[in-house]
């Protein structure tokens, strides 16, 4: 690799970039210098070749000065590149800026449910995974279980040991802990928005064509 096609260095911009004279080792290169500001890319008690020096500094270099702000997804793009090179600094913390990234463009694409600090939220489930699955199912039927006393004491008169006011403040709760389960449920399940909202709407055309048809069923016995 000829010095012309190293890129500009990443901290001063300079194009003043060469391989190091008298870097050799076992007749390779390995290191890369900024002669403006000094700084340098190499690899230590190794031997690699012009190619492979020249494509780690390339990597720690931008691709040219942007004057304008890294997407989202090229953010992502350019930390995982990083981080699949095993010769570069930083391996870990690039991986570990992409899966953050990831989560942060998750939450502009699959802002489904109302809850806050989602993030935290997505945290956990990452952290547990599928095991989070039987949770899910636990959490229902707590939720089940309170409409099914508040529908005893409303609509069948039947007695519970709870009063109307606490069944309602434990629907309040289980619907609460539903929510933030379903958020990880949908994330662990990799389901995007735009499906959710695809289905959603096919739900609600049947509901509200059955609702004309039983609106029109009460009319015709009316007459």
């Amino acid at each position: 690799m000829k010095n012309n096609k190293l890129k500009p260095c990443p901290f001063c911009g300079s194009t003043e970039v060469a391989f190091l004279d008298g870097g050799v080792y076992d007749e390779m290169r390995f290191q890369v210098e900024c002669q403006n500001c000094g700084a340098t890319v190499g690899f230590i008690n190794e031997s690699r070749s012009d190619d492979e020096l020249g494509e780690a500094w390339n990597m720690r270099s931008t691709t040219e000065i942007k004057s304008k702000t890294m997407t989202l997804d090229e953010a992502i793009e350019y930390c995982e590149e990083v981080a699949t090179k095993n010769c570069l600094e930083y391996v870990e913390e690039h991986q570990q800026l992409a899966n953050w990234l990831h989560t942060l463009k998750y939450l502009e694409e699959n802002a489904v449910m109302p809850i806050y600090k989602k993030q935290d939220w997505l945290g956990i489930a990452n952290y547990y995974g599928r095991k989070q699955i039987p949770l899910v199912i636990e959490e229902m039927a707590e939720l089940t279980q309170a409409l099914t006393k508040y529908m005893r004491i409303t609509q069948f008169g039947q007695p519970v040991r709870k009063t109307i006011d606490e069944v309602q403040d434990s629907i309040k709760e289980e619907l609460s802990e539903v929510i933030v389960m379903l958020i990880q449920l949908q994330h662990l399940f990799n389901i995007d928005n735009a499906t959710i909202n695809k289905i959603a709407d096919e739900k609600l055309k049947r509901t509200l064509q059955l609702m004309e048809e039983q609106e029109c069923q009460r009319s015709n016995l009316k007459n």
